[in-house]
């Protein structure tokens, strides 16, 4: 197929099409980062450079048989006006101009839609959602998938939780940070688990929709639990950094957050704190994902296991040192 990936720039997008690449797929890959789309074009993805504000999807759409759009503002912080331009208004356009041309389409979304309903235990894809969200992120993720599916009711949307890999720019760098300046403390006393996604993990349910109808939503992961406090031990450990010992209430480091947004919220730049209060939720707070629709309908089974996916992350942290 000839397939276009948006965001291929970044951490997933560039996994993505490099994988669609050696699948034998035609690739271009759209983004704002000239010297990594030089690395996506030795690859063998055609590097296109494209601001999703202002794209004219009717010239980006000729010659193409489907869309991958992983580009979005993944940041638990930000102004509304931001997410819902990076976020919102492309998605929608996207999946017109998709409609419009009778090109198929693979729409990344978040499991974070979830994290305010409740529910934390093999949540499935039907679970009501809004009109409260834990973060302006997933309130306009929420809605960008709405725009999508008013759109193109055909597009595939895929919710990964927690995306993870060597290259990641945001899931273990932040805890990385955290670990490093030795002000991450244990919140809560009992283990917690949860569950990640391997990069390549999320790169395989996209081919797999890719390859076949796949109208709806599924949720993606690893498949596999993890226990997380155990899993920054051994992030701490691979950095030679403490782990994290003494204990402190999830309520107040929350109630500490909160403060440090107000007073970001007040300051005429807005800089993003360093601890925020949906940042700490999702340290506190387990989810697991029911993955039974992704593998009845897409053949889905992961390809990479959470204790393989770490222990090469955290090898290549150890060689980094």
């Amino acid at each position: 197929m000839r397939v276009l990936v948006t965001g291929a720039t970044g951490f997933l997008g560039g996994v993505v099409a490099r994988e669609l690449r050696a699948g034998g797929h035609e690739v271009r890959g759209l983004g704002r980062d000239a010297a990594r789309g030089a690395a996506l074009e030795r690859a063998g993805v055609a590097f296109v450079p494209a601001d999703l504000r202002a794209a004219d999807w009717n010239r980006l759409l000729r010659a193409v048989d489907a869309v991958v759009h992983a580009a979005a503002r993944a940041t638990l912080w930000g102004r509304w006006a931001d997410f819902e331009a990076d976020n919102i208004r492309p998605s929608g356009a996207l999946a017109r101009a998709c409609a419009a041309a009778g090109v198929r389409l693979v729409h990344v979304s978040t499991p974070s839609v979830y994290n305010a309903t409740g529910h934390m235990q093999a949540v499935r894809e039907d679970t009501p959602v809004g009109p409260r969200f834990d973060s302006l992120y997933a309130r306009s993720k929420f809605q960008a998938e709405e725009a999508v599916r008013a759109a193109l009711p055909d597009a595939t949307i895929l919710r990964p939780r927690g995306l993870y890999g060597v290259g990641d720019t945001s899931l273990v760098p932040r805890l990385a940070r955290a670990l490093q300046s030795g002000r991450l403390p244990r919140l809560t006393r009992d283990e917690m688990w949860t569950e990640l996604t391997h990069v390549r993990n999320a790169a395989h349910a996209v081919a797999l929709a890719l390859g076949r109808p796949a109208p709806g939503v599924y949720n993606v992961t690893d498949g596999q639990p993890i226990p997380l406090w155990a899993t920054v031990d051994r992030l701490a450990d691979a950095l030679g950094a403490p782990r994290p010992g003494r204990v402190v209430p999830a309520r107040l480091v929350e109630g500490a957050a909160s403060l440090l947004e107000l007073g970001a919220r007040w300051h005429p730049a807005r800089p993003e704190p360093p601890l925020t209060a949906s940042g700490v939720r999702l340290l506190t707070r387990p989810m697991t994902l029911d993955l039974t629709r992704a593998r009845e309908r897409l053949g889905y089974a992961p390809v990479v296991a959470p204790d393989d996916g770490l222990a090469e992350v955290f090898a290549h942290i150890r060689g980094q040192r």
